[in-house]
């Protein structure tokens, strides 16, 4: 019989070397180009270090960071660096990250592996990934959830054992817990695959349909619900063809979802919504009343803008905003339009944030009625509302909307209230009224 002796503090020391590599990589971004073929030879094959899952753990999260260094680096001209180069950056780490994912044993570096391929998947360039390895991946992803949904089984044949204790519980819902971050990361490659290539990779996620649909089921937790509904999301957004599709019938599930208690939920149901309303303003019409009803219903709740429902309460708004952009002949406008322009501004989701205020400063210029009401009795809440995002900085806006909602304000100042940019004005903070007054100076805030 043979004995193998393991160094213990040989692999920490591995271990701290390998998060010490990863460290340098995410400060010196470009500058560690040099280095980065080198690491990548070094990192990819310890992908499979199974003596410390601290080594793997390091090696999964430097393969992005190593990819986006050399993007940058290519970005910014650096000698050695071309798309060429990142191509055969990700030919050569794929394959071994795809087969790595397929054996790790640990259900949370499963899930972190996951997360690096998500974001593999977000910073290829078109053409970095050939047909076989998209296959590979969603086949792997295939793989991951019907495995996962054994030992959910499983999970609950020991819940219903005799000897059940509270010890037990605790195991399962930490077993829980780890097997929905395990669907969740799954669930973030999909929308990133869709981000990416579109209507090119439907196909691909219709295959796992029979695998993503049970998440939805009533008597799902909740939070595996919400997976399943970003997924939703994601092919709604980012495939017209997933649209054309599907919309009609996912339409219930998320106007269901929307009625939840459950907060999350919500905030992925009328995400949705909103995304309907503005990318498929036909389709989405028959649905219009019934999904009006509900984003009221969340708006108009006493507690809509408490920690807990901020968040759904400014994707409500949102969704708001695009049905009274594009629904108004269906909607009674003045009423979305009360609604909307009470609830201002959002400051909760910045993505949603950017989206409201974007429809905002397309109407206002060209002083859309339905926005601003009967004798444009909205104008000073807009105005106002319009004051305090500009001294968010760039935290609500981006560059080009922050100077035409500056432009806006300039070109009102002879027919708004006197002393009403005054008033909001005065009720910023020292940072926030520097942010304002930069922007009214044509600048962008420091």
């Amino acid at each position: 019989m043979q004995v193998l002796a393991i160094r213990t503090s040989s692999l920490e020391e591995k271990a701290t070397a390998c998060n010490m590599i990863v460290c340098y990589i995410d400060e010196l971004k470009e500058g560690f180009f040099p280095y980065v073929k080198e690491v990548t030879d070094l990192m990819v094959p310890l992908l499979k270090f199974y003596f410390h899952e601290d080594v793997r753990r390091a090696a999964v999260s430097a393969l992005p960071q190593l990819l986006r260094s050399a993007q940058d680096a290519a970005e910014k001209g650096v000698s050695g660096a071309s798309k060429e180069f990142t191509t055969q950056m990700v030919t050569f780490m794929w394959d071994p990250l795809i087969a790595a994912l397929r054996k790790e044993p640990e259900t949370d570096l499963a899930a972190s592996m996951l997360d690096s391929l998500a974001e593999i998947v977000n910073l290829c360039e078109p053409g970095q990934l050939s047909s076989q390895q998209v296959e590979s991946a969603f086949a792997t992803f295939g793989s991951i959830l019907q495995a996962a949904e054994v030992r959910r089984s499983q999970r609950s044949k020991r819940a219903a054992a005799e000897d059940f204790d509270e010890e037990e519980e605790e195991a399962l819902a930490a077993e829980n817990e780890a097997e929905e971050e395990l669907y969740d990361q799954v669930g973030s490659c999909l929308g990133n695959f869709l981000q990416s290539f579109g209507d090119a990779a439907l196909p691909y996620v219709e295959r796992l349909m029979p695998n993503i649909a049970p998440l939805l089921d009533k008597n799902r937790p909740d939070e595996e619900r919400r997976i399943a509904l970003c997924v939703i999301d994601d092919m709604l957004e980012h495939s017209a063809a997933g649209r054309a599709k599907y919309l009609n019938q996912l339409m219930p599930v998320l106007l269901d979802a929307a009625r939840s208690t459950h907060t999350d939920l919500r905030q992925c149901a009328v995400y949705g919504l909103g995304v309907a309303a503005a990318t498929s303003p036909d389709l989405f019409k028959p649905h219009a009343p019934a999904a009006f009803a509900a984003v009221k219903a969340i708006v108009t709740a006493q507690d809509c803008k408490s920690d807990d429902n901020e968040m759904a309460t400014d994707n409500a708004l949102s969704a708001l905003a695009a049905m009274l952009e594009y629904h108004s002949d269906a909607l009674d406008a003045v009423q979305m339009a009360d609604l909307l322009v009470a609830g201002l501004p959002l400051k909760c989701d910045a993505v949603e944030s950017q989206k409201v205020n974007d429809v905002l400063v397309r109407l206002m210029e060209t002083q859309d009625p339905r926005l601003l009401g009967p004798n444009n009795k909205h104008l000073p809440q807009l105005v106002s509302a319009f004051v305090e995002v500009l001294g968010r900085g760039s935290e609500l806006i981006n560059e080009g909307i922050g100077r035409r909602m500056a432009g806006l304000l300039h070109s009102m100042q002879g027919s708004i209230p006197a002393g009403l940019v005054e008033a909001t004005f005065s009720g910023l903070s020292d940072k926030q009224k520097a942010n304002f007054q930069a922007y009214m100076a044509g600048q962008m805030p420091a």
